[in-house]
């Protein structure tokens, strides 16, 4: 079970595949700390993690801002989504502790939402940014 960035994901950006790839990577190293139930690691990453989705986000949103991407409110809406039920989901494992159940549960979430979003809207916003040039 692992969750891993693929060139499939591309969205053609240079900027935003790096950040994918970066958040990828630290999810994948928050799952293999919650199975071994390192919470020394968790909470670190956790925190990272919480920032970095902020940051990425709003530099999406700055570009689609910037270009008048005409579907930002759909994918403004979605990214917030993504961080209300991202502190959720945080809060919960933060109280049950790291454990193999906390890294399924976290593994399933984010890497369907991730490869879901990226796959569509975010693939969808990088075709708009390189036709417009």
């Amino acid at each position: 079970m692992v969750i891993e960035w693929t060139p499939s994901l591309s969205v053609g950006v240079a900027e935003i595949d790096a950040q994918h790839q970066e958040l990828f990577r630290r999810a994948a190293r928050l799952i293999v700390a919650l199975r071994a139930g390192d919470r020394s690691e968790v909470q670190p990453l956790l925190e990272f993690l919480a920032d970095y989705v902020i940051e990425h986000f709003e530099a999406e949103e700055r570009e689609m801002r910037a270009a008048g991407f005409p579907e930002y409110a759909a994918h403004k809406a979605a990214h917030d989504a993504f961080r209300r039920d991202f502190e959720e989901l945080a809060g919960e494992v933060q109280r049950s502790g790291a454990s193999p159940l906390a890294a399924l549960t976290l593994h399933n979430w984010i890497s369907d939402w991730l490869r879901r979003h990226i796959a569509g809207v975010d693939q969808e916003l990088g075709r708009y940014l390189l036709a417009r040039g």
